[in-house]
């Protein structure tokens, strides 16, 4: 399931890794198709993070997996946001074993709490979001 605009959305970005929604406490990232994640190609998104959690704004991440894409694992500990003390944590939701086997490896990897989720509604109650 695509995440949808609601009222709690602040704003929707379409950038070169993918679409991603931004709430008050929270972001979701739907990467683009067959793309392969490393840290440094975060470099379009971090200012977006800046922008809207930059002020100490508590906030997680939810990648919602609903197209097939790899991460790098080891780039977990490179990742530009996971230093901000006001990052949280991970929320992953699958739609597919093969997800459900990439996210066993990169959970590993990070460090901050990582969460698996069968659906994005699930996700989106973990971080206290409003589903659409």
């Amino acid at each position: 399931m695509k995440a949808k605009t609601s009222p709690s959305l602040v704003k929707k970005y379409d950038i070169n890794l993918g679409t991603y929604y931004f709430y008050k406490n929270c972001f979701i990232a739907e990467i683009r198709e067959g793309t392969v994640i490393a840290a440094d190609m975060l470099d379009e998104l971090m200012p977006l993070i800046f922008k809207h959690y930059g002020n100490g704004q508590p906030f997680t991440y939810i990648s919602n997996r609903v197209h097939s894409h790899s991460i790098i694992p080891t780039d977990y500990e490179k990742c530009p946001f996971t230093y901000l003390d006001n990052f949280k944590g991970y929320g992953v939701v699958t739609y597919n074993r093969a997800s459900e086997m990439s996210i066993e490896v990169e959970k590993h990897f990070a460090k901050q709490p990582f969460h698996h989720f069968k659906s994005l509604e699930d996700a989106l109650n973990w971080a206290n979001i409003e589903p659409s």
